[in-house]
């Protein structure tokens, strides 16, 4: 009977320290990067997809210009250098790897897409790319 007790204890002990432990898994889906996180005090989306949070970052004008919505983004990783970056303020990510997310526009004529740049960990909206 001593043993049936302290095995069921084991067991319990065990299934609390496995429920709170603190992990961090990373998960690649389709060039869409989604991150399962227990920690609340970083700034990283639990569970989102970079172009839904990059969408709710950007201006109406420009929500305004993509024909659909976040869902229509193409997610892909680039090393931003510094003549892709005239239209960003923050220069501190010139030589640094970021998302690229590439929305179609309601433009009828070339170019008809729209650039965005977003950090790799925080997803934070970076600026706009050039197009040809």
């Amino acid at each position: 009977m001593n043993k049936i007790t302290l095995s069921i204890h084991l067991a319990v002990f065990m299934l609390g320290l496995i429920a709170c432990s603190n992990q961090t898994d990373q998960v690649e889906n389709n060039d869409q990067k989604v991150v399962n996180s227990n920690e609340q005090d970083k700034k990283i989306h639990v569970n989102k997809d970079v172009r839904e949070v990059v969408w709710g970052q950007l201006s109406s004008e420009q929500k305004e210009r993509i024909d659909g919505t976040w869902e229509f983004g193409k997610v892909s990783k680039i090393i931003l250098n510094e003549d892709m970056m005239s239209l960003i303020n923050d220069k501190t990510y010139d030589g640094k790897e970021v998302y690229l997310i590439d929305f179609p526009t309601k433009n009828k004529f070339i170019p008809n897409n729209m650039i965005v740049y977003a950090d790799l960990k925080t997803f934070d909206y970076i600026g706009s790319g050039l197009v040809e």
